[in-house]
């Protein structure tokens, strides 16, 4: 499995902006069949940092995400509310 952490660092005043296009997209992901977990976080000591905790089958699922439309329109929308580009940190599960 392939879980993404993707931080958002937000400019001022933008929290509720970037949310309001977020909860479409999260909405969105998590009905597509390789998802197995999307969510919108928020930092507690910094509330300008978000981060998408995302979990998918496999690196096929990652790309049917990356590929889909609503990740094509809610992306490019998101950014207008970032301080600069979102960070990507991709892990693989261990199995214990």
């Amino acid at each position: 499995m392939i879980v993404l952490l993707a931080k958002s660092t937000l400019q001022e005043g933008k929290q509720q902006e970037f949310i309001a296009v977020a909860e479409k997209l999260v909405k969105a992901t998590r009905e597509e069949p390789g998802c197995l977990y999307y969510d919108l976080v928020q930092d507690v000591s910094d509330d300008k940092v978000f981060y998408f905790v995302e979990k998918y089958q496999d690196e096929a699922a990652v790309e049917v995400h990356k590929n889909s439309e609503h990740f094509q329109t809610f992306v490019p929308m998101m950014n207008a509310f970032r301080e600069g580009p979102s960070e990507v940190t991709k892990c693989a599960t261990i199995d214990i």
